[in-house]
């Protein structure tokens, strides 16, 4: 066959396959691609882009001088809970910040949300997202430091499939368009080192290290700093060529191998910043010993970071840090010295280092929290700053650039046209934002002079005054639910329940949710579940709770973790329900000895009685459930749910407990018995505690996808508002992206019925969790959408004392 054949007969392809109408061409990209979507036709884009059971083929869309993907999303009369397509690739990953590319989607409603799938050895990454605009080209940033892991990964250097999925929503096609999938922070001049390793050890840690990496990757973005995500699992020497400074986030049982490169990387001139705990090696090299691992004697013990004088310049004078403990550092003469010391929450010194600085290496004395994270942000860029002074440089530009960059405002300019018109109503405003004006131009004045420190600090006073002009120009909604979740039974840290539920009242809040009870433990005087032994020494805190609300008008609804015994658990009530077999057992036979089996009767009459106990025994306005769910797909496979289930279905399950998931009759029987399991107990409560207080309200924390829960976890909260079983509905929305948050309300409320839906805002979720913008943002979609009010997660120690009280100035003012 002839060459201009085969031409003639690939432009043909090519023409009759790339669609004719679409979206508008992407915005050029401005980074390294991986894939470029130029597929000469539909075929080609489908051998490479293999769709999952049930999904509909992508084709090749033309628009412009440019190609893109079309994914369609064919939820209308079919049964899949994902759109999804596979893509095998031969990634390394590990020195960049992630992968990006565009994504246009004009209708996104039908999709709850989008997960990308990172395929690594024996495991996978994952990260949510969804486009922040409908019918707009939008750039999805996939951030390493945002990551989930399942399985056990081989590290980001051995990326071998993407998978793209869009969730279900509701029975409607739509689709969408990616194009230019690249690399993100392929130059960063910063790595920061996730100790993945640790994963097969301690699942439970790998979160923490997960989190606790997150922090440290916010701080940097917040500031400006491109930073490279790696796997400890991918560390070499080699691999760290090029990067300035090395962060340790919290690194628990660091390999030995990585240690030795880690070594080799300081040896050729690298800097490390370190948290927590520090490999032996890494002590040795640098210059900084260790000591003990110190526990607080009492909450408060560790409040404070104190720097001495100008030990490490541009860090602030004090930094908040509640810490519950800490990995001693020590000076070594010569070698290095203390620049930080702990302060306790009465002000007095610890003795005990908190910061200690040698030649090659910064090491803070435990991991990296949230609180005073304006402090915090700065306190990271000395450290930073110390080993790469031209970094002060671009980090105080972006921070006199970002002056005035909030809610719908772009630019300075914006932010002060707009609150202009809200200032001929309110004095207060006006003032904040002069004053905000002549701190701009000191700030970079003093940027101009090189004194970047002092310009980042100006600019932080200026950006506080326009946050709160902003905060003070919004207004408040008539008789509207206003709620927050408070995890834990003590209330807010440094606080009395007196002093927190003021604070709400103060702020014009209406509700409060405290979690009292779990499966395995009560933090009141209960004669059903087994009483934490705080209760003793701190007292009943459902009383005291009670209490401080009736005393200031707020409704008191608690919250019961259920099925899930909870970490405070005793030993002896788990062992006893282990050895009851009332435990859940997963699929593959790993038992979960701290959930409950929920069709167990005897564990069905336990959380049944406990949540019923506390309508009996307190004037509460409410009881409410959360974890009213099984974990996942995967549970219970226990002995006595294959003799209750055998029971239900009327004969011997052959092949258990594969035919649960492969025989599709049983199928659905089996997930028909487990969502009966879960509903049997809600009716249960709801009946009972009504006839026990007629006008308590009985409301639940439920998963936002209903038509996919209700089938994964067992949550089929859409009948139980149908049947009357709840008063409201708080369905957990943990969603920072605005569209995605307004899409999914307008399905729950759809789904909620005459019911009440007070959708959930993750606000202590949330990378950074101090956004006042974007809570007020939501707040205001819960508005448009006419839900009557929203419940936000979690009234902790920042919550109460900054967001509380800047909601409190406008969007929930009392009037």
């Amino acid at each position: 066959m002839s060459k201009s054949i085969v031409l003639a007969a690939t432009m043909v392809c090519m023409i009759a396959s790339c669609a004719m109408f679409g979206p508008p061409a992407p915005p050029k990209a401005d980074y390294t691609l991986v894939d470029d979507f130029g597929y000469p036709c539909d075929r080609a884009a489908q051998k490479e882009w293999k769709p999952m059971g049930g999904t509909a083929p992508v084709s090749v869309a033309r628009l412009g001088d440019k190609l893109a993907l079309r994914m369609p999303c064919n939820f209308e009369g079919t049964k899949i809970d994902r759109a999804s397509w596979d893509r095998s690739v031969e990634l390394d990953l590990t020195t960049c910040q992630g992968l990006q590319f565009r994504l246009f989607c004009e209708d996104p409603s039908p999709v709850s949300g989008f997960t990308l799938y990172l395929q690594s050895g024996d495991g996978w990454y994952s990260v949510r997202f969804a486009p922040e605009k409908k019918g707009e080209w939008c750039t999805i940033k996939i951030d390493k430091s945002r990551s989930g892991v399942e399985g056990s990964p081989a590290g980001w250097g051995k990326i071998k499939t993407l998978r793209l999925s869009a969730w279900r929503g509701k029975d409607v096609d739509t689709e969408f368009y990616i194009a230019d999938l690249g690399l993100l922070g392929a130059d960063a001049e910063i790595a920061i080192v996730r100790g993945e390793s640790v994963a097969k050890k301690s699942p439970d840690e790998a979160k923490s290290v997960a989190a606790f990496s997150q922090n440290v990757a916010q701080c940097l973005s917040d500031v400006g700093l491109p930073y490279a995500m790696i796997s400890d699992l991918d560390v070499t020497a080699k691999r760290l060529r090029g990067k300035r400074i090395v962060i340790l986030p919290h690194n628990p049982s660091m390999p030995d191998n990585v240690a030795d490169e880690l070594v080799k990387y300081i040896k050729d001139g690298g800097k490390i910043i370190g948290f927590y705990g520090l490999n032996a090696k890494l002590r040795e090299a640098v210059g900084i010993p260790g000591g003990n691992h110190i526990k607080q004697e009492h909450p408060g013990t560790f409040a404070s970071i104190h720097f001495t004088g100008n030990a490490l310049p541009g860090a602030p004078k004090v930094v908040g840090q509640r810490s519950w403990n800490i990995s001693e550092s020590k000076a070594l003469k010569g070698k290095s010295r203390v620049a930080a010391y702990w302060y306790d929450d009465q002000g007095k010194s610890t003795g005990q280092a908190a910061v200690v600085v040698s030649d090659s290496a910064i090491q803070m004395t435990h991991v990296l929290i949230t609180d005073d994270l304006v402090n915090k942000r700065n306190m990271l860029l000395a450290m930073v700053g110390h080993f790469a002074p031209d970094l002060w440089r671009k980090a105080a530009t972006r921070s006199i650039g970002q002056i005035g960059r909030l809610g719908p405002y772009a630019t300075f300019r914006e932010a002060k046209d707009g609150l202009w018109w809200a200032g001929l109503m309110s004095q207060p405003v006006t003032n904040n934002v002069e004053e905000a004006t002549r701190l701009r131009n000191q700030a970079s004045g003093l940027c101009s002079e090189g004194k970047y420190a002092k310009a980042m600090d100006i600019s932080a006073k200026a950006q506080k005054l326009m946050l709160e002009a902003y905060c003070l120009a919004q207004k408040p909604e008539k008789r509207e639910h206003r709620a927050w979740w408070c995890h834990s039974a003590f209330g807010v840290e440094g606080m009395t329940w007196d002093e927190a539920i003021k604070n709400l009242a103060d702020n014009g809040f209406t509700a409060v949710l405290p979690n009292m009870l779990w499966g395995g433990t009560a933090f009141y005087k209960s004669d059903v579940l087994p009483v934490d032994p705080s209760v003793k020494e701190k007292g009943d805190q459902i009383a005291l709770c009670v209490a401080a609300c009736k005393k200031y008008g707020i409704e008191c609804h608690v919250w019961k973790v259920n099925w899930n015994m909870g970490s405070r658990s005793s030993k002896e009530f788990v062992a006893k329900m282990v050895k009851e077999g009332r435990t859940q057992v997963l699929y593959d036979g790993t038992k979960k000895e701290r959930w409950l089996c929920p069709s167990n009767p005897a564990n069905q009459k336990l959380e049944i009685d406990s949540m019923v106990e506390v309508a009996r025994k307190y004037d509460v306005d409410g009881i409410h459930f959360d974890y009213i769910r099984y974990p996942g797909g995967s549970s219970c496979f226990c002995k006595g749910c294959r003799e209750r289930f055998e029971k239900v279905l009327g004969h011997k399950v052959k092949n258990w407990p594969e035919d649960c998931k492969k025989d599709e009759k049983i199928k659905q029987k089996w997930l028909d018995f487990r969502r009966s399991n879960i509903t049997k107990v809600v009716a249960a409560v709801s009946e009972q505690a009504r006839k026990v207080k007629p006008k308590i309200k009985i409301s639940a924390a439920v998963f936002r996808n209903w038509p996919v829960d209700r089938d994964g976890v067992g949550q089929d909260w859409k009948l139980w508002c149908e049947k009357g079983y709840l008063d409201f509905v708080c369905p957990m929305d943990y969603t920072p992206i605005n569209a995605q948050f307004e899409n999914i309300v307008k399905l729950q409320k759809g789904w909620a019925g005459k019911v009440p839906c007070y959708p959930g805002i993750g606000l202590s979720c949330w990378k950074p969790s101090n956004d006042i913008c974007k809570l007020i943002d939501q707040i205001k979609i819960t508005r448009k959408l006419g839900t009557g009010g929203f419940t936000i997660f979690n009234y902790g120690v920042s919550e109460a004392k900054e967001m509380a009280p800047l909601c409190g100035k406008g969007i929930t003012r009392k009037r």
